[in-house]
């Protein structure tokens, strides 16, 4: 939940040249930031700042979205399949109206595992570029020697950038309303547990990028394929099976850290499919008709026929009333259907090679303002949840409470304000704090030399 660009925008999405070919040493690749000479690219040396890759950042947009939307909701949700029964909240929230509204809990469902399509992209854009770019760099001589100042840039970026939120959260917290465990182990730790693993993830990338090329990528893939399947197959027992006491959950239980597993997972798995884009991309040993990463009209409509699927899945489960296993399929954010789609969304992003027309310069300016924020905004939605929670969660509140007792029409209408509410407030807290950041973090990390 999950964060960022500032990690992977060293990393590039070049093409390599063939085996036998010569590499040009000065050779120029498109990435996330734009063009990238590819040793610059893992070395975090950057001279110049051309246009970002518009595709990749616009599906960073979608994720921040889907994240907020998902936070909005999630209490929501629980509560109205009864999974939340144990809080002094549910006794009047009136979710029981949701709980009795088959569109409500499709809808509800839907967003659940939207919200871990979201966090499954921000693992896999950073995969997706960071590791082919240090891969492919590692055979340098230098390479161990060169990767000790970026990946502390790295890493020291995603650090400062929690300190300089978690004192803004302070300071809101002794002046402006109290944030509950504001300043404890809990609220630096466990709370922003996503931030923390991925400092873990991009700290290891140089080593994962050294492995996965000493091992080729053929091996590699194959190892990938099982171990996906491995641990995927663990967290449906986990989901459908055995959630056990979610709200005791430490660092040592098992189940806990199957999440950051499936995430480490999803960032080496994008890797290995950045880097297979990139070998292919220019006179690669492969046929391009079996090339079918790189047509984004086939994995369209391979993502058009998982999301129909999904909401058929949903729906059914919606209307049957089996509402634990409607919350299972998105549990902890470890859901498969979550991870094909960020995949194919990452791939359809990554091959396509026009942009869409419609309103295309405003849309590269609203995407270059809000696409630098995700980290950011992870940050601040989780130091000062409550800041936005509360007073959203009040107004939905009434809105359910106004809608109880009323006829079926009457019922149905607060309901779609209720939905359009909260999708809404998500959207604009989203663009707010994104902005915010633009504005204030950013510039200090660009005085810090630590983004450019």
């Amino acid at each position: 939940m999950t964060i960022f660009s500032e990690a992977t925008r060293s990393a590039s999405t070049g093409h390599d040249s063939p085996r036998g070919v010569a590499q040009q040493p000065d050779r120029i690749t498109a990435g996330t930031e734009g063009v990238v000479n590819d040793q610059q690219a893992a070395s975090g040396s950057v001279y110049a700042k051309p246009p970002r890759n518009q595709h990749i950042e616009l599906l960073r947009v979608f994720a921040i979205i889907s994240i907020a939307v998902f936070h909005v909701f999630l209490s929501w949700f629980t509560q109205a399949a009864g999974l939340g029964a144990h809080q002094q909240q549910i006794v009047d929230s009136h979710a029981e109206l949701l709980a009795a509204s088959f569109p409500s809990m499709w809808a509800m469902g839907v967003i659940n595992l939207l919200g871990s399509w979201g966090n499954h992209v921000f693992f896999m854009i950073s995969g997706f570029f960071l590791i082919p770019s240090l891969a492919e760099y590692s055979h340098e001589f230098d390479y161990w020697r060169s990767q000790v100042v970026p990946t502390l840039k790295r890493c020291l970026t995603v650090v400062l950038s929690v300190l300089f939120y978690g004192f803004i959260a302070l300071a809101v917290n002794a002046w402006i309303m109290p944030l509950p465990g504001a300043g404890s182990v809990s609220w630096w730790g466990m709370g922003l547990e996503f931030i923390w693993l991925y400092l873990v993830f991009v700290a290891l990338a140089p080593m994962i990028a050294w492995g996965i090329e000493r091992i080729g990528s053929a091996k590699a893939e194959i190892l990938a394929f099982a171990v996906l399947a491995v641990v995927y197959a663990l967290n449906a027992y986990i989901a459908f099976v055995a959630q056990g006491d979610l709200d005791g959950r430490g660092l040592g239980d098992w189940r806990k850290q199957m999440s950051a597993v499936t995430y480490l997972v999803s960032f080496i798995f994008a890797g290995l499919i950045g880097k297979r884009v990139r070998n292919t991309s220019i006179g690669g040993s492969e046929p391009k008709a079996r090339q079918w990463w790189r047509k984004p009209r086939i994995i369209l409509w391979m993502m058009i026929v998982v999301c129909l699927l999904t909401l058929l899945l949903t729906g059914v489960l919606a209307a049957s009333g089996r509402y634990a296993l409607l919350y299972a399929l998105s549990f902890k954010s470890t859901s498969l259907i979550a991870c094909a789609l960020a995949v194919l969304a990452l791939l359809f992003c990554a091959s396509a090679q026009r942009s869409i027309r419609v309103a295309a310069v405003f849309r590269a300016r609203v995407v270059s303002a809000l696409a630098p924020g995700i980290l950011g905004f992870y940050i601040a939605q989780s130091l000062m949840h409550a800041l936005w929670f509360a007073p959203c969660y009040a107004a939905m509140r009434t809105m359910l409470a106004h809608a109880m007792g009323q006829g079926a029409a009457v019922q149905a209408m607060w309901l779609i304000a209720f939905f359009a509410f909260g999708i809404v407030f998500a959207l604009l807290f989203a663009v707010v704090v994104c902005l915010f950041d633009r504005f204030l973090r950013q510039p200090v990390l660009r005085a810090l030399r630590l983004l450019r």
